[in-house]
């Protein structure tokens, strides 16, 4: 038996022995010091503020070390990509979750992190209580053009503010049954 308690204490100083050394790598230490500079994480490791961009796959590699790397690595992503030196060279698996995310989405697991823990970043990250706004095309007739023009002078604001002023009111409406369907 003492045998065995060898070989499993062994076992275990090598694997600590590797993840020391891990710790040492120099891209371990520009992901852990980029986090830790933008106020992400808090850690009890010496590190250096590193504050240009990081490789998506040194992330990515850190974060077999540090998961709370791999639990806002995406919402960063989408949240803020100057974050990251080669943004677009995403593994399928992150690109999946960043493609949920976008779609507002709750995402499957990530490298055993749970979509619910991905997805609860994306408010906290970049501006916070904001997610990201999706992309919409519409085709106006020029009356409804020439209007919604009007309407963005006269109030002083954009066009966009103004269709998302009358979707808030319309659904206000709808809600308290003011008015039917067919006044839209």
């Amino acid at each position: 038996m003492t045998r065995d308690v060898k070989k499993l204490v062994e076992r275990a100083q090598a694997r600590y022995a590797k993840i020391a050394r891990q710790r040492r790598d120099p891209r371990y230490q520009r992901v852990l010091g980029r986090f830790v500079a933008a106020g992400l994480l808090e850690t009890r490791e010496p590190t250096t503020p590193y504050r240009r961009a990081i490789p998506v796959a040194d992330a990515v590699w850190a974060g077999e070390l540090e998961p709370r790397i791999w639990e806002l690595l995406p919402g960063l992503l989408i949240k803020k990509p100057s974050f990251f030196a080669d943004r677009k060279a995403l593994p399928k698996d992150l690109a999946e979750v960043v493609r949920a995310l976008r779609r507002g989405e709750v995402p499957s697991e990530f490298r055993g992190i749970p979509g619910a823990d991905l997805a609860r970043w994306l408010p906290r990250l970049g501006r916070s209580g904001t997610t990201p706004s999706r992309l919409r095309c519409f085709r106006f007739s020029a009356e409804e053009s020439r209007l919604l023009s009007h309407l963005s002078r006269e109030l002083n604001t954009t066009e966009v503010a103004v269709l998302r002023r009358a979707l808030r009111e319309l659904g206000a409406k709808l809600l308290k049954g003011e008015a039917g369907p067919s006044a839209v």
